[in-house]
């Protein structure tokens, strides 16, 4: 949601890095790259993916892009069009400020403590080739 100060923080540092832990068998994924911000003046192929993105989201997710801009003192419930579709079941057209979120990956990294085997791969953009490296975890 372009109205959230989240889209602001990614524009100036577009560095992620999202990771998952999996306490059952104890394995740790990270994935780290840059955050590309997706809207309305993207190219035809970004705008396919956005409107895709927003068509797979549940009902309620969507309904929320119809209330006020987030952050801002509330003013009482919002007219919310239903599952952000019209009359007859069809989604409305997608919000100018709906955003999709793309991670750029550069890094990946796997750990697994029951024993301990650890590998970081390294993208190297020279020759668009994964690297990698077993480390100590």
């Amino acid at each position: 949601d372009s109205r959230s100060e989240k889209v602001a923080h990614i524009q100036k540092s577009p560095a992620c890095e999202m990771v998952w832990w999996f306490s059952q068998t104890s394995e740790q994924y990270r994935i780290a790259g840059e955050l590309q911000v997706v809207g309305p003046e993207a190219d035809d192929e970004l705008q396919m993916a956005r409107k895709e993105q927003w068509e797979k989201l549940s009902d309620p997710a969507r309904e929320q892009y119809w209330w006020d801009a987030p952050g801002v003192e509330y003013s009482g419930a919002a007219v919310v069009p239903k599952g952000g579709k019209d009359g007859d079941g069809k989604f409305l057209p997608i919000p100018d400020y709906f955003r999709l979120l793309l991670l750029w990956p550069r890094q990946t990294k796997y750990v697994r403590l029951t024993d301990n085997y650890s590998v970081v791969d390294n993208f190297d953009a020279e020759t668009c080739t994964w690297k990698p490296m077993r480390v100590n975890p």
